[in-house]
């Protein structure tokens, strides 16, 4: 019980000093027969504001840290979600990233962590969730939602399709056997989603990030010891599981770092449960192979 009370006097002896201050004054005032006391009492009185103004404040500066240390979420505008995945990118051995058809994964995430593998010779582990190119509705629904994004068309001004949609998420999938072939210290796990997300999500030992995908808004960073960022964590891990799982071994035809031809694109794709439509030509799997290694962020 002492010692209770010890801890509870030392975290508020402020507000006890200002009670037994403004106990003494209206003591004082009571007693006060003359005016020469009126001087120890104003005094007092002042002592007793000043004493006030400072608790006020620490308490106010010890909320406002408070809430910066327990903030759950920070907004991220414009260019500084780009800057925080790169920040988050140069410090983690560990990426997962879960979007449409894999853009961004192909544009920077893949070539930037294979670098990392090659130059710190350490273990870099990926882990990739996409939507299954082998739905055509689940494509269509993604072609519909990208138009109505961008009505006139990507930064080209091409409309999206049901298509083109299958052939960047094929352009993932191929990107995925290569670049894990690149390097025996790049780990990458690979799952087909079959449902649309407007979501994009990448996520760090340290911060997760989620931004909708062609909006305006702000995204939102978790940092890792937040209960958000191991609730997305679980949800993440749960969404990869209902995935469709594709094996990404290193028995495959491809010989980096001379690109994929159309036969070993074909029979890649063949050997992992994708094979692509009868009526692709040669053309469309040429597209699909410039989708994997030379990719244009649409967005």
């Amino acid at each position: 019980m002492l010692m209770r009370f010890a801890t509870w006097l030392r975290l508020n002896i402020d507000g006890v000093v200002t009670l037994v201050i403004a106990a003494t004054v209206i003591l004082l005032e009571v007693l006060d027969k003359t005016n020469a006391s009126s001087n120890l009492v104003s005094g007092a009185i002042l002592l007793v504001l000043s004493l006030l103004a400072v608790t006020i404040l620490r308490d106010r500066n010890r909320v406002t840290r408070l809430v910066q240390e327990t903030a759950a979420v920070r907004l991220l505008y414009g260019a500084e979600v780009d800057q925080a995945q790169a920040r988050a990118r140069r410090t983690s051995n560990r990426w997962i990233y879960k979007g449409g058809t894999g853009t961004s994964a192909r544009v920077t995430t893949l070539p930037f962590f294979l670098d990392r593998a090659r130059a710190e010779h350490q273990l870099m582990n990926l882990q990739v969730e996409i939507l299954d190119p082998g739905n055509e509705q689940l494509c269509q629904a993604e072609a519909l939602y990208r138009n109505s994004l961008q009505p006139g068309g990507d930064a080209n001004g091409r409309p999206w399709t049901a298509d083109r949609i299958r052939k960047q998420s094929y352009g993932t999938v191929l990107a995925c056997a290569w670049y894990r072939q690149q390097s025996e210290f790049l780990s990458i796990d690979l799952a087909l989603s079959p449902a649309l997300t407007t979501y994009r999500w990448d996520m760090s030992d340290e911060i997760v990030i989620v931004n909708q995908r062609g909006s305006n808004t702000p995204g939102l960073q978790f940092e890792h010891g937040k209960t958000q960022y191991s609730d997305l964590a679980r949800e993440l891990a749960v969404s990869f599981k209902q995935g469709r799982q594709i094996p990404l071994g290193r028995d495959t035809e491809l010989r980096p770092p001379t690109e994929p031809t159309i036969v070993q694109t074909r029979r890649l794709l063949d050997q992992l449960g994708l094979g692509l439509p009868v009526m692709y030509t040669d053309e469309d799997v040429t597209e699909i192979v410039e989708y994997a290694l030379r990719p244009v962020n649409t967005f």
